[in-house]
C-alpha cells in the first residue's frame, strides 16, 4: 500500500511470516528498493511475529521466530516490537514515521500475537457452488487408486485430508502435507512424480496457493511428467487465513494451465463431473490439470494433525533412490 502526503511517499508492507526463506526474500527485495544508492524510498514493514520464542505456534514457525529479529538486524533494518497498549503503539508509530521522513530507509514494526483486537472481515468471499473443499476432497480420495500418492497444499485442505484418513482409520503413508510452504505443493508433487514414475501423484492445490507461485505451472506443464495430476480446489478465497477473496474466479485457471503446457485441462463444479474427471485423470497421461470450483468455508471443529511433520515424512517411502535428487530439484527450482 502506498500513502502520500505533502512531503513524503510511504510504502507500507503488511505480511505475516510463512517461511524464513520467504520473509528473507521479501526483506531483501524491500531493502534493494529503498537503499539510498537505488531509490531511497521509505518503507514501513509491519511483520507478524509468528513462532515467537516461548509461544505455542505451528511447527514451521519455530525456526523463523527465533531468527526474526536477528535477521532484521543483519539486513540493517531498524525495528521495534509494537507495544500492545495504545500509548506505546502511538509512540512506536511516531518513531517509525520520524525514521521514514529523515532516513529514507526501511523501518519495521514486529507484531506479537494478540496485539490487535479481532476484526470481522467486511468482504469475505462467498459463492453458491454445490461442493465445499472437504466434500470435494472426500470425493477425490474415494476415486483415486489404492497406490496413488497425494500432495496436499498448506492450510485447511491438508488438515481435512488428515482427518478424512483418521476417521477411516487409513494410513497417512501416501499423503504428503505441505506444512507452511504455501504455493509449493505442485513443485513437491512434481519431484515425487519424477521419483516414482509408476504411480500417479495427485497434487491437491488451492487457488490462493496457485496464484502465489504461478511460475510452477510452467515448470510442471513443460515437464513431460506423465503421472502428475494437478487438481486446484478453487473457492476464490484465502480460506485458511480468514476468507479474504482472491481473483481466481475472474480468470480461467484451466486455460492458463493449458497454455503453460499441460496436456489435459478441464474445469468442473458438480459431484458427478468431478467423479468422471478423476476417473479420466487416473488413466490419461499428464501433466494433467483439473480446476474444481467450490464454495469457501470449513468446519469450526476442524482439527489438526495429531502426529509431527517429521513422523508424517517418515511414513513416505521413495522406492527408487536413484531419482530422489529430482525431488530437491523440483522443490527448489523456483
Amino acid at each position: 500500500m502506498c500513502i502520500r502526503d505533502s512531503n513524503s511517499i510511504f510504502l507500507f508492507f503488511f505480511f505475516k511470516q510463512k517461511t524464513a526463506y520467504e520473509i528473507s526474500a521479501c526483506l531483501v527485495g524491500s531493502e534493494m528498493c529503498i537503499r539510498d544508492r537505488i531509490y531511497s524510498i521509505p518503507m514501513l514493514l509491519l511483520i507478524g511475529w509468528r513462532g515467537e520464542p516461548g509461544k505455542k505456534d505451528e511447527p514451521q514457525h519455530y525456526v523463523q521466530g527465533k531468527v526474526m529479529n536477528g535477521l532484521l538486524t543483519e539486513m540493517g533494518i531498524q525495528y521495534e516490537v509494537l507495544p500492545d497498549f495504545y500509548e506505546g503503539a502511538e509512540k512506536s508509530v511516531e518513531s517509525a514515521l520520524f525514521h521514514l521522513q529523515n532516513r529514507n530507509s526501511p523501518y519495521a514494526l514486529v507484531v506479537r500475537r494478540q496485539t490487535f483486537l479481532n476484526y470481522k472481515l467486511q468482504n469475505k468471499a462467498k459463492n453458491d457452488m454445490p461442493l465445499n473443499r472437504e466434500e470435494a476432497t472426500k470425493i477425490i480420495v474415494d476415486n483415486i487408486g489404492d497406490h496413488d500418492a497425494i500432495v496436499g497444499t498448506t492450510g485447511f485442505l491438508s488438515r481435512e485430508l488428515w482427518e478424512i484418513r483418521a476417521r477411516r482409520q487409513q494410513s497417512h503413508e501416501r499423503d504428503f502435507l505441505t506444512v507452511g510452504a504455501m504455493g509449493h505443493a505442485s513443485s513437491i508433487a512434481l519431484g515425487i512424480a519424477l521419483a516414482k514414475p509408476s504411480r500417479n501423484v495427485f497434487c491437491l492445490d488451492g487457488d490462493g496457493a496457485l496464484l502465489m507461485h504461478m511460475g510452477a505451472l510452467t515448470t510442471v506443464g513443460t515437464s513431460n511428467c506423465s503421472n502428475i495430476k494437478h487438481i486446484v480446489l478453487n473457492n476464490s478465497a484465502h480460506d485458511s487465513v480468514g476468507g479474504q477473496p482472491t481473483n481466481a474466479f475472474q480468470v480461467n485457471l484451466s486455460e492458463i494451465a493449458r497454455n503453460c503446457g499441460y496436456s489435459y485441462s478441464k474445469q468442473v463444479s458438480s459431484e458427478v463431473d468431478l467423479i468422471e474427471e478423476i476417473q479420466k485423470l487416473r488413466n490419461i497421461k499428464g501433466p494433467a490439470f483439473l480446476e474444481v470450483k467450490i464454495r469457501p468455508g470449513a468446519r469450526k471443529d476442524l482439527g489438526r494433525p495429531k502426529t509431527s511433520t517429521i513422523h508424517n515424512l517418515s511414513l513416505i517411502h521413495i522406492s527408487e533412490p536413484t531419482r530422489q535428487a529430482e525431488i530437491s530439484y523440483a522443490v527448489f527450482c523456483l
